[in-house]
């Protein structure tokens, strides 16, 4: 699509109104309209004009345990490969043959030395190079010296932790400075000491931005988490700060309650190494612009990937990490249980608010909403950073 074409398809939505009234201050702004929440036109533009843009999850390294395992994911819409190579390093590529654009892989595989399209077995090293043709210059004539003119077509990827991230169209600022505000936001708890335990997922009926911003908000805790309300200190409970594109939230646990019912800090598990006191009882959020989660408690982290299924639709996935063996020790178990029913009971709170929310953008009479100044600056930003993006030239 041309470009003169797609700037029509974003001023449907974020007119020069829409825009001058997210530029407002806060207690005049107004958020992104009811469409950008509804209707599936704007959502193809995120694809196209957001996720495609800025750096997103594509999928978690330990997936990928070994050298030549391979893995066939969907980003934005985009049919991607991940594969890692002899060295270890993780490639991501877009899962087309260059030859005559079949798709290469159609399963996760393990161990491969080659990647070998399924149409005529042009085959491929890992690293994206071709390297042979059989049959090429007629009946058994191969071509076994490759084309350097001939290559897998690389998407920009980059591994952080257990989690990869990949940038479609090539163009981002430098990942290390894209995630570097979050980086920072979890100084002093060591990420590389944590494993990984389990996965779940969740689907809720709104739309993904919804359950994005749902999710760092904290002024809906004492309505809609009575048992969270209970064993959140007060006096330590924030509003959201904005560092860079990205949302942050913490809080500290009432240490009476800790252990108890809404206490998802994994009470009794191993904290992290070398923890100063003053994290004991801290937990910090992190919004990862545009859609991925990250909470770390002084025993455990949750890595979140907010999926768009539709307009109206998103599958919350959650990968649940602990300290080391904690991740895997018989002797953890119950206590990893108990963080992923605790969970579940809050997203399931979570996914009613956000069912309503969702309803109530079907209001004619909603505009963009009446925002509270001391709680919703991040919200605010998170719908400007959105709106920038998918706007820029």
């Amino acid at each position: 699509m041309s470009g003169a074409l797609t700037g029509i398809g974003v001023e449907r939505f974020l007119d020069r109104e829409v825009m001058a009234a997210l530029a407002r201050p806060l207690e005049q702004a107004r958020g992104l309209p009811s469409a950008a929440f509804t209707d599936e036109a704007f959502l193809a533009l995120e694809r196209r004009l957001l996720f495609s843009r800025t750096w997103v999850f594509a999928g978690r390294a330990g997936d990928l345990a070994k050298p030549g395992d391979v893995r066939p994911v969907e980003v934005a819409g985009r049919p991607l490969l991940l594969v890692r190579g002899r060295e270890g390093d993780i490639r991501a590529f877009h899962n087309v043959c260059p030859h005559r654009g079949a798709r290469l892989v159609g399963e996760a595989q393990d161990g491969r030395t080659m990647l070998t399209c399924p149409y005529h077995a042009w085959t491929y090293t890992l690293d994206g190079r071709l390297k042979a043709r059989p049959h090429f210059h007629r009946p058994d004539c191969h071509d076994q010296a490759g084309d350097d003119n001939v290559t897998l077509f690389p998407v920009r990827c980059v591994t952080w932790h257990d989690w990869i991230f990949v940038n479609l169209d090539g163009k981002a600022e430098p990942f290390e400075d894209f995630i570097a505000p979050v980086s920072a936001w979890f100084d002093g708890f060591d990420l590389s000491a944590v494993r990984c335990a389990s996965h779940r997922a969740w689907e809720f009926d709104c739309n993904w931005k919804l359950a994005v911003e749902n999710y760092c908000d904290f002024y809906h805790v004492f309505l809609v988490h009575p048992a969270l309300h209970q064993v959140m200190a007060k006096e330590a409970r924030k509003a959201m700060l904005t560092m860079g594109r990205h949302l942050m939230n913490e809080y500290w646990f009432e240490a009476d309650n800790r252990g108890g019912l809404g206490d998802k800090s994994g009470f009794g598990m191993p904290l992290f190494p070398e923890l100063s006191a003053a994290n004991q009882n801290r937990t910090c959020y992190s919004v990862v612009f545009p859609n991925i989660a990250i909470n770390v408690y002084p025993t455990n982290a949750q890595f979140v990937h907010f999926e768009p299924l539709s307009a109206g639709r998103t599958r919350m996935h959650m990968w649940f990490y602990y300290v080391g063996d904690a991740a895997s020790d018989p002797a953890h178990a119950s206590l990893r249980d108990t963080v992923v029913e605790e969970w579940h009971k809050l997203n399931m709170e979570d996914e009613g608010i956000c069912r309503a929310i969702q309803a109530g953008r079907h209001c004619d009479a909603y505009d963009g909403g009446r925002l509270a100044p001391y709680w919703d600056t991040g919200t605010l930003h998170f719908h400007r950073q959105i709106a920038q993006v998918m706007t820029a030239a």
